[in-house]
């Protein structure tokens, strides 16, 4: 079949044609599932549950700002600037010194720093401190 006639087989057929009943519901739902998809007509081959590869990797952001919404690590020391961080669930690894606390802002989150971490999450909307101590952040989590 010519790479034209693939093209327009492609477009006439299901693009799902092929799969289980199971696989179409999952294909249609919000759990985490990898899909197999045909590289020369993109149509799906299989789907499965769970995820793999570049899926798992989180997409927690960081900047050195902290915008409404965002997890704060809060600085307790000029010329240190606080650190916003946001987006999917994960962690993200850093060396921010003179931390006074943070804030989880809109996420359930959790920070480490130098020698101990939160030993809980904690809800959106909450800001904890160290008691006037400052410590050196070395990550953030979103839950």
């Amino acid at each position: 079949m010519s790479t034209v006639g693939a093209a327009e087989a492609a477009s006439t057929s299901t693009p799902t044609a092929g799969l289980s009943a199971q696989e179409q519901q999952l294909l249609n739902s919000d759990t985490p599932k990898t899909v197999e998809l045909d590289p020369a007509t993109g149509r799906v081959l299989s789907v499965e549950k769970g995820t793999a590869g570049l899926s798992k990797l989180p997409s927690i952001s960081n900047h050195n700002i902290c915008n409404t919404g965002e997890g704060c690590f809060l600085s307790g020391q000029v010329p240190y600037a606080h650190q916003g961080f946001w987006g999917s669930a994960g962690t993200f690894t850093g060396n921010w010194p003179s931390r006074s606390g943070y804030f989880t802002g809109d996420y359930t989150a959790g920070a480490c720093w130098a020698g101990a971490c939160s030993q809980q999450p904690l809800g959106p909307n909450t800001t904890a401190s160290f008691g006037g101590t400052l410590v050196t952040g070395t990550s953030f989590t979103i839950y």
